[in-house]
């Protein structure tokens, strides 16, 4: 198909349906072939009227300072979204570069600067020129780290970047083959920035890119691995339905305080279903500690398949099975339980595992003043034990990671444990509930 074949309520499936629940799209544009592409389609798409109303689109450029010229080429998309009538922001990753894993960190630095870009007005989205070509290629990627299902499932199309949910990552383009993309822009007579580094055989996707050829020349085509990739992630769909109705079924979460379930009938599960729950409850309560890679949680999984008492940390969590039940909550001394102050009438996130609110005056004229939400800790926990009755009394270590507000050293209040005190109305939390990790 050519470009000017594109219809426009192709227009519309490509950016109207995906970017509906937004306020507000960042198109993430390099200048290169791909993303230079997405800005004239999607250009095009607002011309024609589709765009949902209150929608703002706009343009931003990642300038890593990796190169020379690189604020020159920044400076050039600029002048190209502004006369396609978008707004255009360059946003600039200063300090020092790392002198390995560039491409990592440099990634890793592009999302964050776009996330906080984006973030003045949500719900957002992030919107990337992924292609069919570059799934076909972390297919190939993912299959050579031995990637179970969900990593050989490829890219989402739309995957949260931010925990709450309030910015989003959108992949409008994942169908459209890359040389499609390049023949629009020649057949519009648009230019783009070719990126030396794309050259470079050290990069792992460069080389995937150069073995192109022989790999087609072996069935293995960028539009069949594409296929695979689109099939897997039907089949990864339907293993995440399922999982989604065993965690209903089967886990009780404790108002977030820790799950538990039983060990018979987590053991009368398929093993696939039995890692996948185990991942999932991992992410819900492991909050802002590193994830847990897929071969540890199938090695704990195997241990607690020979049904012998496990105490095993993992994740930023604690897997605790005992002779009836198994039970999983956040490590308690985990390095990453933070510490946030909060002032009155503010809310935070906190772990990434509750909302903690503070209901009071902004200003703090009537004496309310700024507390600190940090872990509970074994000590105050012990002090509020005795007076919980059996039915809200969690496990030490289960209690001891649930955030409290302290002023000083007083502990002011636990919102999150049920029927303890000190209580204080002013102060309010919520969990945040499961986590379903997307790529």
């Amino acid at each position: 198909m050519s470009g000017a074949a594109l219809r426009d309520q192709d227009l519309e499936a490509l950016f109207g349906v995906p970017l509906a629940p937004f306020k507000r799209a960042v198109l993430a544009v390099s200048g290169g072939p791909d993303s230079m592409a997405l800005m004239l389609l999607a250009a095009r798409w607002v011309r024609s009227g589709q765009a949902t109303p209150g929608l703002a689109v706009e343009v931003a450029t990642v300038d890593h300072g990796l190169r020379a010229g690189s604020a020159r080429e920044a400076a050039w998309v600029a002048e190209r979204a502004k006369a396609l009538g978008f707004r255009h922001t360059t946003l600039v990753w200063g300090g020092n570069k790392p002198g390995s894993a560039l491409q990592a960190r440099a990634r890793e630095a592009r999302y964050a600067l776009l996330v906080a870009h984006a973030r003045a007005e949500t719900p957002a989205a992030v919107v990337t020129a992924h292609t069919a070509d570059d799934q076909a290629e972390t297919l190939l990627m993912r299959l050579g780290r031995g990637s179970g299902l969900d990593g050989l499932a490829g890219m989402a199309p739309a995957r949260s970047l931010l925990q709450d949910g309030s910015v989003q990552l959108v992949r409008p383009l994942l169908g459209v083959a890359k040389g499609f993309l390049t023949a629009l822009l020649k057949e519009q007579g648009e230019r783009w920035i070719e990126d030396p580094s794309n050259e470079r055989l050290d990069f792992e996707r460069v080389r995937i890119r150069a073995a192109h050829d022989h790999l087609s020349a072996l069935g293995l085509s960028n539009d069949k691995l594409a296929l695979s990739a689109a099939r897997l992630t039907r089949a990864r769909e339907a293993l995440e339905q399922t999982t989604d109705a065993r965690l209903a079924a089967l886990v009780d979460f404790h108002d977030g305080v820790f799950a538990s379930l039983d060990r018979g009938a987590w053991e009368r599960e398929p093993e696939e279903i039995r890692v996948r729950l185990l991942q999932r409850l991992l992410a819900t309560f492991g909050g802002e500690a590193k994830p847990a890679q897929l071969s540890q949680i199938e090695a704990i999984a195997a241990m607690l398949a020979r049904g012998r008492p496990v105490a095993q940390t993992l994740g930023g969590c604690i897997v605790s099975q005992g002779r009836t039940t198994l039970r999983l909550y956040r490590e308690p001394a985990h390095h990453t339980l933070p510490q946030v102050p909060l002032l009155p009438g503010e809310e935070v996130v906190w772990d990434w595992r509750f909302r903690v609110a503070y209901d009071g005056l902004a200003d703090s004229s009537d004496g309310a003043a700024p507390v600190v939400v940090r872990p509970l800790g074994f000590t105050a926990y012990a002090t509020l034990r005795g007076g919980l009755s059996p039915k809200d009394r969690p496990p030490a270590r289960a209690a001891a990671g649930l955030p409290a507000l302290w002023s000083g050293d007083e502990l002011v209040a636990v919102p999150s444990l049920r029927g303890a005190a000190p209580h204080d109305d002013r102060f309010s939390s919520v969990f945040l509930g499961l986590k379903r990790e997307s790529r």
